[in-house]
């Protein structure tokens, strides 16, 4: 809360507000990804609940056997067709959609306009038409859009805490600890990211936690140099001088004085490390070695229309949203610069 309330924060704060282009990207940004979190419950093919025979169920939140509303199975009814049956359309049973009826794996044929085969164009049931196996593009968008965002934080928090950390120890520290470390920095340094992606891949599969710890293992290393020399800068400071006089241990002239005014790189560079992992992620996914299928990506949605160039929508939705995530971040990442630059943004007409 201090760090909140600092009066030098809030006037950083208000400098970036007055960047309206900035101020309202991170506001759409900010929402966009809030929305998309709540996606299971406006972007489904299970109802939002069943009135059947008195009894309520809420198919989104917990797993229903046929047999509950009715059938012979105890495999997951398809709702769809469920709720076309007799029991539900002529009695007091009734289900509830989401918004938009579709799943995120569903393939809908029968939705699909007579003698159309996926991938289908563009309809008012399908705004932006289906993939090959005819899943809505919309709704693999908005879930695509949810997990690469996710990626991105998470991606975000294990570069700033590495980052800090071994930046921090190096630039507090110096001597032959600096020295050691920076000879590993560039060992790693020198380490091919597509190489490490494949290798780690054949030892560990395909999946979130596999480039989770693959990228961010190698990413925090540009960050780490900027907090090296904010720390190498600030450990000569007076007030640095004044609390070794008091007697203040290292662990607290580091994280009480020294990181706190050395934040600058770190607001500054977040939303392009946002920028960098959601085009790595969509990277790999269009060359295959990315999230594993049937997770939703715009990689895999581009990569569909590249073998399919008479599809445009495949290519074109997926790319006009990667543009503008990727867009919307970097005008707020001019913001955030111009924010934590004590001078004022000169503009030359």
């Amino acid at each position: 809360m201090k760090f909140i309330s600092n009066p030098a924060n809030v006037r950083k704060w208000e400098k970036f507000k007055k960047n309206k282009r900035a101020y309202y990207s991170l506001m759409i940004l900010f929402y966009s990804y809030i929305l998309s979190l709540f996606s299971p419950i406006l972007i489904n093919n299970k109802p939002l609940f069943v009135l059947y025979e008195g009894s309520v169920s809420f198919p989104i939140f917990q797993f229903y056997p046929e047999t509950k509303f009715g059938g012979a199975n105890l495999t997951e009814p398809n709702y769809k067709k469920l709720n076309r049956e007799t029991r539900f359309q002529n009695s007091n049973n009734h289900m509830v959609f989401p918004p938009i009826p579709f799943g995120v794996n569903e393939d809908n044929l029968e939705s699909l306009e007579e003698g159309t085969n996926p991938p289908s164009k563009p309809t008012l049931r399908h705004w932006m038409g289906t993939d090959d196996r005819g899943r809505d593009v919309f709704t693999r968008i908005i879930y695509g859009y949810r997990l690469a965002m996710t990626f991105s934080l998470i991606l975000i928090v294990v570069e700033i805490l590495l980052a800090s950390f071994i930046g921090g120890i190096q630039g507090y520290f110096v001597g032959r600890l600096d020295l050691f470390l920076q000879r590993i920095i560039e060992i790693l340094s020198a380490i091919p990211f597509l190489y490490l992606i494949l290798i780690m891949g054949s030892f560990f599969g395909r999946g979130f936690m596999v480039l989770i710890v693959t990228y961010g293992s190698l990413s925090w290393i540009g960050l780490s140099y900027y907090m090296r020399g904010e720390f190498l800068k600030l450990r000569k400071q007076q007030f640095v001088d004044a609390a070794k006089t008091l007697g203040a241990s290292s662990y607290s002239i580091i994280m009480r004085h020294l990181l706190p005014n050395s934040l600058t790189p770190l607001v500054t560079f977040l939303p392009f490390i946002l920028i960098s992992a959601i085009s790595v992620l969509s990277a790999l996914d269009f060359l295959g070695y990315g999230i594993p299928a049937p997770n939703p990506s715009w990689g895999e949605l581009i990569g569909q229309g590249r073998e399919r160039l008479t599809a445009w929508w495949l290519i074109t939705f997926p790319s006009v949203a990667l543009f503008l995530t990727i867009l919307f971040s970097a005008f707020v990442g001019e913001g955030l610069r111009d924010a934590f630059d004590p001078k004022d943004k000169v503009v030359y007409e």
